[in-house]
């Protein structure tokens, strides 16, 4: 079981080391708010991790393979708060200072609804879990899964917006953060296009 559960563990570590929505969030309160607003971010996308894990257990992430129109229904709604929250950057009038925070939301809900806006996820560690998890395993082997996985991902996270928080980033960030902002936008705006495209193929 112990190999299953560092299997499990470096599965999650690779996944959040892609660059996607969850990164271009923290990142963005990080180094526009405060190294406190970035680990509230990531402490967002780790709530939201922790609930997408449980729910795939539960079986949800079945249910949505099932019913296809809903999980389609879900991606669609998830891609357009991606890409609202996207078109908000890209036409930011101006870039903040620290002493002047940015509008659009609080740190952990915004996390947290990145996260919680991919259904995805839930039908990916439902199959990860079909090939990885201990037939076997009891209870207590699960849910010390979910809270380790959800206890990595606010560590990740949290190393991101403790970098990206750093005096050098903001410093740069001052002197190009308009700019930045845009850039951060359009990647977002680009994941909830991706999704919404997906959603349509399928």
């Amino acid at each position: 079981m112990l190999s299953a559960f560092l299997h499990l563990a470096l599965i999650h570590l690779l996944m959040a080391m892609l660059p996607g929505p969850n990164t271009v969030a923290v990142s963005y309160f990080a180094a526009t708010r405060s190294r406190s607003a970035g680990f509230r971010a990531a402490a967002g996308v780790a709530a939201a991790s922790f609930i997408w894990l449980a729910l795939s257990l539960a079986g949800v992430g079945t249910f949505l393979l099932q019913a296809g129109i809903f999980y389609r229904l879900l991606r669609i709604a998830g891609a357009a708060y991606l890409i609202y929250i996207a078109i908000r950057m890209i036409l930011a009038r101006r870039a903040s200072t620290p002493a002047e925070p940015p509008r659009g939301g609080a740190p952990f809900r915004s996390g947290f609804m990145t996260t919680l806006s991919n259904p995805k996820s839930a039908v990916f560690w439902t199959s990860v879990f079909a090939l990885v998890l201990p037939a076997t395993a009891p209870p207590g082997f699960y849910l010390a899964v979910i809270v380790w996985i959800t206890l990595q991902a606010f560590a990740w996270y949290g190393l991101v917006a403790l970098f990206l928080s750093t005096p050098l980033i903001r410093r740069l960030y001052s002197r190009a953060g308009l700019w930045l902002g845009r850039i951060a936008g359009g990647f977002m705006l680009l994941f909830g296009l991706k999704i919404l495209d997906e959603a349509r193929r399928t």
